[in-house]
């Protein structure tokens, strides 16, 4: 009874594996025949002979190969290519941009009447005089650039720093009281064609020259620790708003309805200098911006009139392009970043406003310098963390060659953030940090006249006597303007969706088989429909059969 069993069993799983291949090859034969596509017809044609079909049946599977090898290339090219910038607009006003922030500093770093000023308050030891301590403060352009007086001072620098820590006072202290103020250093400034204090435009602020002057830039003021991890991310976002409201914005071009500048250079009072010429730095940068090295910079020469014009432009992304993956992207929209790249951090180095690609960079050096030297240079905006002081400058010039880079982090270090790491290894960019998706840039040319030496200013303007006015010996003029009523702006968009990708595949596929979306129905109704049909008449003919 069982053989008969086992026997009766595998007639019908052979009959199954039969009936399911002739139903196969029975519903392909009626595909072949009835379908739409191009060449399928001249396959199924018994009556034709067996060459000419072999012949047609591989020049349909070699047009099916070309159109999904050309589906593979479309795919790829568009995976590679996750978003397109295009020029939305060469006539986007400038009163949509905010005005650029401008960062004035002298080229000469410590003034020497107030370094004299200093020294003479301050108490020394009996066997060091005046005279020797006002020439030793000139080291504390080390701290700015170590190494810049190309020999070991080693020692110099860690008996200054004792006379500075017996009189209780910090880095920061010493160089704000030996520094030229903004209040000597620019005399008189007009924006927008009204004349006024420089005071009420500027403020003292650091760049990576040191102690400058800044008009229309903003930082996150320095907050306590204790309110930090509550309260950080929330005052950011508050602060990043009000501060947009209050930006200064133009929205006229010429020299006459931006920033101008009267700067009193005064080569007399040169004590140290951060480069071998007598004159001004200036640079141009977005207000939420540091002023570091990568800003547009401008030297200015003493006894000169120079014009600064900018040609701003702006991209922004469309809100599609957050739907993407940051990896697929490869860029970061700000209220972003503080979740994706800050979200493990307890406590950042640096207060900047708001997020941007350059200020990133700017907290990675802050934090290999703060790993390998314990410390934060006194330039960077700050957040209750240790200034380093001269005993630090020789780790400073250790890694100056690294963390002045565009890639600080050349090697793996453990103490570094899990979260930074990851993304950098990720990224493949310098702590994990990822372009904006949404920035203003701002190129600059410049011209320059020389000065009238018989001219003379004064609080309402130029004029040829000297009567209650000052000479514009040694002094300069700055105007930094826009360039321009309409500036560039650019698109971020996704490069392709699924409605791209349906007209590819679908023109692809309609070019080499004659494809049609009525064809996706008629495969499924040959293939799927009618073969499950017919299986099972079948399955209960048979069983009605035995």
């Amino acid at each position: 009874m069982k053989k008969v069993r086992i026997q009766i069993r595998s007639d019908a799983s052979s009959y199954s594996k039969v009936g399911c291949w002739s139903i196969l090859k029975k519903q392909a034969a009626e595909f072949c025949s009835n379908t739409g596509l191009h060449g399928y017809k001249y396959i199924s044609q018994t009556e034709r002979p067996k060459a000419e079909r072999i012949i047609w049946a591989i020049t349909v599977l070699s047009s099916l190969c070309c159109a999904i090898v050309l589906m593979n290339m479309s795919w790829n090219y568009y995976a590679s290519r996750p978003t397109l910038t295009v020029i939305e607009s060469t006539h986007y006003g400038i009163w949509n941009y905010p005005f650029p922030a401008i960062t004035v500093c002298n080229i000469n770093r410590i003034s020497y009447n107030l370094t004299k000023e200093f020294v003479k308050n301050l108490k020394t030891p009996p066997n060091m005089s005046k005279e020797f301590l006002i020439q030793e403060m000139r080291l504390i352009n080390e701290l700015l650039i170590p190494g810049t007086f190309g020999h070991d001072v080693q020692k110099n620098l860690t008996r200054l720093q004792y006379i500075i820590d017996d009189n209780r006072m910090s880095i920061l202290d010493v160089v704000k009281l030996i520094s030229q103020n903004c209040s000597t250093l620019l005399r008189l400034c007009r924006w927008k064609g009204t004349l006024d204090r420089c005071d009420r435009f500027f403020k003292q602020s650091f760049s990576r020259d040191g102690m400058c002057c800044s008009f229309n830039y903003y930082i996150f003021p320095e907050i306590t620790e204790e309110k930090y991890e509550h309260l950080f991310y929330k005052e950011i976002l508050r602060y990043r708003h009000n501060t947009e409201n209050l930006m200064q914005r133009s929205a006229s071009c010429g020299f006459e309805t931006g920033m101008s500048m009267i700067i009193n250079g005064n080569p007399d009072d040169y004590h140290a200098t951060i480069l071998g010429a007598y004159g001004i730095k200036v640079m141009v940068h977005h207000p939420f911006n540091y002023p570091d090295f990568n800003a547009e910079m401008q030297l200015v020469q003493l006894n000169s009139e120079h014009f600064v014009s900018i040609n701003p432009s702006v991209m922004y992304s469309k809100p599609e392009v957050k739907n993407l993956a940051v990896s697929t992207r490869k860029c970061i929209f700000t209220d972003e970043a503080n979740k994706i790249l800050y979200s493990k951090v307890k406590a950042r180095n640096l207060t900047f406003a708001t997020y941007s690609y350059h200020n990133c960079i700017a907290e990675c050096r802050v934090t290999f310098t703060k790993i390998k030297c314990g410390c934060i240079p006194y330039y960077f905006p700050q957040n209750s963390t240790r200034i380093c002081n001269l005993r630090d400058v020789q780790c400073l010039k250790r890694y100056k060659s690294i963390f002045d880079t565009s890639w600080p982090m050349s090697q793996h270090d453990q103490n570094l953030s899990k979260s930074l790491q990851e993304l950098s290894s990720i990224k493949k960019g310098p702590c994990g940090c990822i372009p904006d998706c949404s920035l203003h840039h701002y190129s600059v040319e410049s011209s320059f006249g020389t000065l009238d030496p018989t001219l003379y200013f004064n609080e309402e303007g130029f004029s040829k006597n000297p009567r209650n006015a000052t000479s514009m010996r040694n002094h300069s003029i700055i105007h930094v303007f826009f360039n321009d009523l309409v500036a560039f702006q650019y698109r971020q968009s996704v490069n392709y969706s699924w409605r791209n990708l349906f007209a590819s595949f679908g023109g692809l596929l309609g070019l080499f088989a004659g494809f049609s979306l009525m064809s996706i129905f008629e495969f499924l109704y040959f293939f799927v429909i009618r073969t499950i049909i017919e299986a099972y008449f079948n399955s209960t003919k048979h069983r009605n059969v035995q």
